[in-house]
């Protein structure tokens, strides 16, 4: 398979941070900026069944992440994710019990393979 594109991307989650919610989020914000004409008009593919989308998701707790939750992001094709340690933690607003909100960040990259 050969790379067709490569797109990054941000998910944030300002109160009551959950890694899916960042990581979907993420992804969401890398395809958003991709459009694939090239795929049919170039006849790289027949179908876009063929293609093969890669994510790499970097985030807090990367255990916790529900994939097949992020999976469902991408509209076509085969997909594959790795989910790795990364992303941030930051401290949040202070709360009136005095306690503080935690905002957290992941990253995605999502690669588009064709053959």
């Amino acid at each position: 398979m050969r790379r067709y594109l490569i797109e990054v991307g941000l998910g944030s989650d300002f109160h009551h941070p959950d890694p899916t919610k960042c990581a979907v989020r993420a992804v969401t914000d890398a395809i958003r900026r991709c459009t694939l004409v090239g795929l049919g008009e170039c006849e790289l593919l027949s179908d876009m069944s063929e293609m093969l989308v890669k994510i790499r998701v970097g985030v807090p707790f990367p255990e916790k992440v529900d994939q097949a939750e992020v999976l469902k992001v991408i509209p076509h094709g085969k997909r594959e994710i790795e989910v790795v340690e990364g992303g941030l933690m930051e401290a949040g607003s202070r709360l009136k019990d005095g306690s503080q909100d935690r905002i957290m960040l992941a990253v995605a990259a999502v690669t588009v393979m064709v053959p």
